[in-house]
């Protein structure tokens, strides 16, 4: 499976919209946002896209987004996801509860963590889950996301120009 991630998008539409075409194009299953979309007018973005959505710092007005999400189909946008897919376990927040995370890997129950945050694209293993982070599509010198294959278990990361 093909899982588009992204984060910290920040009301950047315009970097945001780039990021879903190359999804698009890549053929991906999944898209997953680690949170900070800051207004629920990014959510229109993902079309008929297959998604999930965590809440981020920058997440103010989370009944709005709510219901956005909700009227798109996507359903209750939380601060945090446990998701299994293909017999993978993916644990998906913002990153910014470091106790939460602290936990998450310690736990050794997960393949994957996603998380945003730092703007920052990280791709390491620690106790035996892989921590993903795609970096930022807003106020970086790069804006990037990535798209992880379950079945290699390997992780791209792509830089999304700014044009």
């Amino acid at each position: 499976m093909k899982i588009g991630i992204l984060s910290d998008t920040h009301n950047n539409l315009g970097m945001t919209k780039k990021a879903v075409e190359v999804f698009k194009e890549k053929k991906v299953d999944l898209v997953i946002h680690a949170g900070d979309l800051t207004s629920p007018k990014v959510l229109e973005l993902f079309g008929h896209l297959k998604c999930r959505f965590v809440l981020g710092n920058g997440d103010i007005d989370v009944e709005m987004i709510n219901n956005k999400s909700e009227e798109l189909g996507f359903g209750k946008v939380e601060e945090f996801c446990d998701i299994e897919i293909e017999g993978k376990r993916i644990f998906v927040f913002h990153g910014n509860n470091v106790p939460l995370f602290r936990k998450t890997v310690a736990s050794g129950k997960y393949h994957y963590i996603i998380k945003g945050h730092t703007h920052f694209f990280e791709n390491y293993v620690s106790n035996k889950s892989r921590i993903i982070n795609p970096g930022t599509l807003y106020g970086n010198d790069e804006c990037t996301v990535a798209i992880l294959d379950t079945d290699l278990d390997r992780v791209v990361k792509i830089r999304i120009e700014d044009s």
